[in-house]
């Protein structure tokens, strides 16, 4: 529950709140209990202010809207029918909800010096580290961790994780994302996190960015966030093995990792996992049910980061690195008539499409596949900007490399493909291509490789949705 008395330190609030006490704070009607505060964010197509009779009708005490001259005239109705209700008009709904946020978590930090903000920034593995970290987390601790939901990693999904935080939790592990400049910015101002990671730098959002140089630029502010909040002390992981980020300066609070010689932190991989040597000491996760080198370093990253935490519960927590899946549609192995699918149709960019084909591979022959046995199915990548066409060629590329027989473009930026790998069969969209990959491809190959951008929505080739 929030302390309403943050609520006088909230700049976007224009008059005075009568309320006083702990309320919880929603923002979707379809979620409201009773009691709770309502803040009405404006939508593209609805107005909350037309749909909340029901949970006025059930006693909210509390209903924040964005003033205008449309809502003062609802809210007038409403006060009339819901006399009992305490309408308060802000300036902007999102801005009060990142304001109450922020005061929220600078309190839950103050009640006890254990309590982290525990951030993770990056192009690729932002999902997969949080996905793991909070299940392991949440393995030996439950009830004391709070973590993003889904991919609410924006200036909206960050304050609404946040106002979460209750007086049981202990740890929140936080997702930051970007695909403009400064918004990492925003989000640590927001949050004020004490410790971190930036997974790496790739191709993303290059529409936006540019260039690699600028990525790092947005990425890699949470490695100033934090050691501005925390005066250089804050837990802080720098992967040495990552060209931009070995850059970063060592802090009192750092610990670089990587394969690297120079890493305090040491990487080695297993058949099944990966360890770390760190002070003297091994570290080892180990995970029957992810593929390649990239989930296997993101799994004994995560198993680093809670046993640093939370020493005490090392063995407890090396145990809970076995149970991990991946979640839904994101580097997940499934059966499909008969068949083994490694299905990734999230996201896709250069750097995360050859590291999962990397790893496919392996695991194919690990598994006593010939490659001859598997089919690859490549769908765009977007937000590539100017870069687009190169960046196709150059995956078409590195898939003929790895030396795979069958593969199967889908998408606009078939073509690109195509220039890297003129043996390819391009498709123009999932729809186009279904009939014959259930047809002729399930049958044929009895393992199968899935990627690409969202809007490709991939996972329909199964009927998934």
């Amino acid at each position: 529950m929030i302390n309403l008395s943050l609520l006088s330190k909230c700049p976007s609030i224009k008059k005075p709140v009568e309320q006083t006490g702990h309320l919880n704070f929603c923002t979707d009607t379809r979620r409201y209990h009773h009691p709770s505060a309502f803040v009405a964010i404006p939508g593209a197509k609805v107005n909350p202010l037309d749909v909340i009779s029901e949970l006025l009708s059930a006693g909210c005490p509390l209903v924040f809207f964005q003033q205008d001259e449309i809502n003062n005239e609802k809210v007038t109705s409403l006060k009339t029918r819901f006399p009992k209700t305490e309408f308060v008009p802000v300036s902007d709904s999102i801005t009060f909800l990142q304001e109450l946020s922020h005061q929220h978590i600078k309190e839950w930090k103050s009640k006890n010096p254990r309590n982290t903000i525990f951030a993770i920034s990056g192009s690729n593995g932002k999902t997969t580290h949080k996905e793991m970290l909070s299940f392991i987390l949440r393995e030996v601790l439950p009830g004391k961790v709070i973590a993003t939901e889904k991919n609410n990693n924006n200036h909206l999904g960050v304050p609404l994780t946040l106002l979460t935080v209750s007086e049981h939790t202990e740890i929140v592990v936080l997702e930051l994302g970007s695909n403009h400049p400064g918004e990492i910015k925003v989000l640590c101002d927001i949050a004020s996190p004490n410790a971190g990671l930036t997974t790496n730098i790739g191709a993303t959002h290059l529409e936006f960015f540019g260039d690699e140089e600028k990525v790092f630029e947005e990425e890699g502010y949470l490695y100033h966030a934090v050691k501005e909040v925390t005066s250089g002390k804050g837990f802080y992981l720098i992967n040495v093995d990552d060209k931009f980020l070995k850059n970063l300066a060592p802090t009192a609070g750092s610990i670089t990792y990587g394969e690297a010689p120079s890493a305090m932190a040491h990487i080695k991989y297993v058949e099944d996992g990966a360890e770390i040597h760190f002070k003297g000491q091994n570290l080892l996760a180990v995970n029957q049910h992810i593929t390649g080198r990239h989930n296997k370093l993101n799994l004994i990253t995560c198993l680093f980061i809670a046993t640093h935490f939370y020493p005490e519960h090392r063995h407890l927590f090396i145990e809970a690195c076995k149970n991990f899946r991946p979640t839904k549609n994101r580097s997940e192995w499934i059966q499909f008539e008969d068949r083994s699918v490694y299905l990734d149709a999230y996201n896709a960019n250069p750097s995360s499409m050859k590291a999962a084909l990397q790893g496919f591979k392996e695991s194919l022959l690990e598994q006593g596949f010939k490659l001859s046995e598997a089919c690859i199915v490549l769908g765009d990548m977007n937000e590539l900007g100017d870069s687009t066409p190169q960046y196709h060629v150059e995956v078409g590329q590195y898939v003929k490399e790895l030396g795979f027989p069958n593969v199967y473009f889908v998408g606009r930026f078939s073509h690109h493909y195509l220039s890297g790998y003129p043996e390819g069969h391009p498709k123009a969209t999932s729809a186009d291509f279904k009939s014959e990959y259930r047809g002729q491809c399930l049958k044929k190959y009895p393992i199968h490789f899935i990627k690409g951008s969202r809007s490709l929505q991939l996972e329909s080739l199964f009927d998934i949705t």
